[in-house]
């Protein structure tokens, strides 16, 4: 301690300080600004939360993280939704032309509840940007999004009798190539923005049960519900339907394992592209313990009478009802109004979200630093 002065020593003791305050500073946030902060959600059913009541969304349990903790101090966030049921990546060529034919233009929207492919996430990114532009913003400082299993539909993935090679070169084609399109587009629509790029959770696992996994099937299919004790009994399903799930948790464990993967890949593409990390993937908390009917899920779950266990359930069926048949009398679209009714089955239900919700806020401060 030779020559160190009692003048050195303080100086050592308010430098400490100050670098205490602002680490302190810097664990609480990431950046404080008296502006808005810009916050763009875009995506299909799992982004929009199907059956979830507003609150319980996990981009509104993020928004509400930013406007209470993130920044160090509270800071108001501006939260604009484009993300609805079943919107596609991209707006499919047989919809365009019928929707061409039928006079009317993709940004025509249905009732968020009701999983129609338009408009498409491309679309989404447009419309959010004409409405900032018109509001004399430059975009979005984050943005938020998911999709590709649209594209491919649930019945493709799931289906016991696919082709496997065939369902890896939809989930490139889909989870790589068009998703890299739309986060380019979307960098490029909000020239500051963050993008952050959710992925799907487990759907069908081993700890699924097959009765009510089965039983949910036949509600899809609009079996008379009277008779679905016939095929979904202790006798008779394991000598059909076992074999069944089994396929079926295969496809499931492709789709996870495959989307991950190029969801990655389509992140690393934007981010080579631009020279900076523009992006990030979060792969999904939940587990195959949270699959769908599982012990342990944490997805909605068929209720009795073929009605989904989630809030939204009643107003679902009715837009449903209503939407669907107008949509196929004006443009030829048919999409099918049981699925639409019970959309909410196997999506995060309350406990899935706040996981979600989780799991992007641990990377948030180091993306937006």
């Amino acid at each position: 301690m030779a020559g160190y002065s009692r003048r050195d020593f303080l100086k050592a003791i308010a430098a400490a300080t100050v670098a205490g305050i602002a680490s302190r500073g810097f664990a609480r946030g990431f950046g404080q600004d008296s502006t808005p902060f810009e916050f763009l959600v875009l995506g299909d059913s799992l982004m929009w939360g199907q059956g979830l009541q507003e609150a319980d969304k996990f981009y509104s349990l993020t928004a509400e993280w930013l406007r209470k903790d993130a920044f160090g101090s509270p800071r108001e966030v501006n939260l604009r939704v484009k993300a609805h049921s079943g919107s596609s990546l991209k707006f499919h060529a047989e919809e365009a032309e019928k929707f061409r034919k039928a006079g009317r233009s993709e940004t025509t929207g249905y009732e968020p509840e009701v999983n129609v492919g338009f408009p498409s996430i491309w679309k989404q990114i447009e419309m959010a940007s004409g409405e900032y532009k018109a509001a004399g913003s430059a975009g979005a400082d984050l943005v938020m999004l998911c999709g590709g299993i649209t594209d491919i539909t649930t019945a493709r993935v799931f289906d016991p009798k696919g082709d496997d090679d065939k369902l890896k070169a939809e989930i490139k084609r889909y989870c790589q190539d068009d998703m890299f399109d739309v986060i380019d587009l979307a960098a490029k629509n909000n020239p500051r923005a963050k993008i952050v790029v959710v992925g799907y959770y487990p759907v069908i696992t081993t700890h699924s049960t097959g009765s009510k996994v089965l039983n949910a099937w036949l509600e899809a299919l609009s079996f008379p519900r009277a008779l679905k004790f016939v095929p979904n009994n202790p006798l008779v399903r394991p000598m059909f339907f076992n074999r069944i799930k089994r396929r079926a948790i295969v496809r499931s464990q492709i789709w996870l394992d495959e989307s991950n993967k190029n969801f990655q890949l389509a992140v690393d593409r934007l981010n080579k592209a631009h020279g900076s990390t523009r992006a990030v993937f979060v792969r999904s908390p939940l587990t195959e313990e949270n699959g769908v009917e599982a012990p342990r899920t944490k997805l909605f779950r068929m209720g009795k009478g073929g009605v989904v266990k989630d809030t939204l359930a009643s107003d679902r069926i009715k837009a449903c009802r209503r939407s669907l048949p107008e949509l196929k009398s004006t443009t030829g679209i048919a999409y099918s109004v049981r699925l639409c009714e019970i959309a909410a089955i196997g999506h995060p239900d309350q406990a899935g979200a706040r996981a979600y919700a989780e799991a992007i806020r641990s990377v948030l401060p180091t993306l937006l630093k």
